[in-house]
């Protein structure tokens, strides 16, 4: 049932930051696999408050409850039109989970299914088509992804745990190893909407299997032949032997190699297409993965992330951090050192970066913290501390702050306009206690105590 339809209220000024105070939460259930974005984040943040505390209250009512629902939940996640939400149900002395759907934005429940992973959290949802994704476990050889009906919620089909998506969504890859401790596999490609397989192929030596571009399946064997195939029939579209092999990735429209030349540990970009060598580079390791930063590819080196141009292999910036996690419209560097490092600029390549120089971005970098930090640049744009801040790893997600003074006072919420990340509104209040707040461009939804949760809507 829907209830509570009405305006939230807004006090007459945003609260005032604690003095002497801060607060730091460091990154939560975030797994940097490459090409299988799982990002979660919870941090908090500072800045946003220096850039709020002066702004004056809104001229008019921007956020709507929309609904409230009473349901213990425990992970909160939209997916599309659709806001997914898991919660306890007691059956007599017995405890069972159910997954429940919720419409965005109108709040309403469309269904709910027996949720069979008691012990385990929503890892992954993604929205494709008219289908959903359920990654609903973590760990080696526990997972499972659960693809269900968007409209009904019953389950089309499961597949085991580490699928490959082709860029398209439309393919699910998966490499079933002939035997227990086999060298030898068999890929198959099935349609992530029906299950149904599409084709398949032998691999008789262990090969890892990637998303390629516009479709297209990746294999990368390690005796170094690579092929590029068709992702909905299996056609052979380009082979290439790529020399000596050693975790291949594909990340910001490249597959990325490392490998050793001349005695010194590299990285070789190719083009995912054609298999076209494009660059290579020596690496440093630093404590963080290979990953990707919107349309960069971001490097850890010693103290420092090097973000780099994947057609060309050229450092575009770099800036003082430990990880940088991509949710999709904006970058979030963390920083475990107080000093981060710094480093010498290296010059534009002439791609539509800053000609004057690849910005080292050590200067306004801040210490100790997460910042957003602008994708193209590297230039921190929003220091995070002070606020409660919910992140998300979604391409349409937003940025959701919300700081409460009391225990039972109300709740400030502020999000990250259309215009860009570094444009900060607040957005009104809400009542308190509320947390696990996560939002899209329009939708804002937070537990609200311990037995409910409520959805906002809102309009700039």
């Amino acid at each position: 049932m829907v209830i509570e339809l009405g305006l939230a209220r807004h006090p007459e000024s945003p609260p005032s930051p604690p003095a002497g105070r801060r607060w730091w939460r460091s990154p939560q259930r975030t797994r940097l696999a490459a090409g299988r974005a799982r990002p979660l984040a919870a941090v908090v943040g500072l800045a946003l408050l220096a850039g709020l505390a002066g702004a004056a209250p809104p001229s008019g009512p921007l956020l709507v409850q929309v609904a409230s629902h009473q349901v213990k939940a425990r992970d909160i996640v939209l997916a599309g039109d659709r806001l997914l939400v898991t919660s306890a149900a007691a059956q007599g002395s017995a405890t069972t989970w159910q997954l429940s759907a919720y419409g965005v934005p109108d709040g309403a429940l469309q269904w709910t299914v027996p949720f069979d992973a008691a012990s385990w959290r929503l890892r992954q949802v993604r929205r494709i088509g008219d289908v959903v994704l359920v990654d609903p476990r973590s760990g080696p050889g526990t997972g499972s992804t659960v693809v269900l009906d968007a409209q009904t919620g019953q389950t089309r089909w499961v597949a085991p745990d580490g699928l490959v998506l082709t860029d398209d969504g439309r393919t699910a890859l998966i490499d079933e190893p002939d035997d227990a401790g086999a060298t030898s596999s068999t890929l198959r490609a099935v349609d992530v909407a029906t299950g149904d397989e599409l084709w398949r192929a032998d691999l008789a030596v262990p090969t890892e299997v990637l998303a390629g571009s516009a479709g297209q399946a990746l294999l990368v064997g390690t005796d170094g032949w690579a092929q590029v195939r068709d992702g909905r029939d299996g056609t052979v579209l380009r082979t290439a032997d790529l020399g000596e092999v050693s975790r291949p990735d594909s990340m910001a429209g490249a597959l990325l190699l490392r490998q050793w030349r001349g005695g010194e540990l590299g990285v070789t970009g190719f083009d995912p297409t054609t298999l076209r060598q494009l660059w290579h580079r020596p690496v440093r390791y630093g404590p963080g993965r290979i990953t990707g930063c919107g349309e960069l590819i971001c490097f850890p080196d010693d103290t420092r992330i090097e973000a780099v141009d994947p057609r060309t292999g050229r450092t575009v910036w770099r800036v003082p951090a430990d990880l940088v996690v991509d949710f999709g419209s904006y970058l979030v560097a963390y920083s475990v050192s107080a000093d981060g490092g710094s480093g010498a600029a290296a010059d534009g390549d002439g791609r539509g970066y800053p000609a004057a120089a690849a910005a080292d971005a050590s200067a306004d970098a801040g210490s100790g913290s997460g910042r957003i930090i602008d994708p193209g640049t590297g230039r921190t744009l929003l220091p995070l501390s002070a606020w409660e801040t919910e992140l998300e790893g979604r391409g349409d997600a937003t940025f959701v702050g919300y700081r409460q003074p009391t225990e039972t006072g109300p709740a400030w919420l502020a999000v990250l306009s259309p215009a860009g990340p570094e444009t900060v509104r607040m957005i009104g209040s809400v009542p308190g206690p509320v947390g696990g707040c996560v939002g899209d461009r329009g939708t804002i939804v937070c537990r609200l105590g311990a037995d409910a949760i409520s959805i906002w809507h809102y309009e700039f």
